[in-house]
């Protein structure tokens, strides 16, 4: 067989189609990888997010259930909490809207 062209013409068209088709089922498969690599990454990311917002409110939670509770102990604990929740501000977008004016109804900021 030679090279080039000029040797292609001389395979059988068996021989043609089987190495087009061998051709266009790799680049499927790198095509269907891409994308499903791209696709995990963005689920990834949405998770992540999902649970760091999950526990951003959990804390949130637990926050304000302290400085509620009749306990004295408890709710200094409470207050202490928010006032650093308050400063670090660990709510994030809308979040942030509700948390902010909770958290300066308990500490008296503005």
């Amino acid at each position: 067989m030679t090279a080039g062209v000029e040797g292609l013409a001389a395979w059988p068209p068996a021989a043609v189609a089987t190495v087009v088709a061998a051709l266009g089922a790799a680049a499927l498969t790198v095509v269907a990888g891409l994308v499903g690599g791209v696709w995990a990454l963005l689920r990834w990311r949405r998770d992540v997010a999902r649970e760091e917002r999950d526990r951003a409110w959990s804390r949130f939670v637990w926050t304000v259930e302290q400085v509620c509770h009749g306990d004295v102990g408890r709710g200094e604990i409470g207050f202490a909490s928010a006032n650093t929740m308050y400063e670090m501000q660990i709510l994030r977008d809308e979040d942030a809207v509700y948390g902010k004016v909770v958290l300066r109804m308990i500490t008296g900021r503005d």
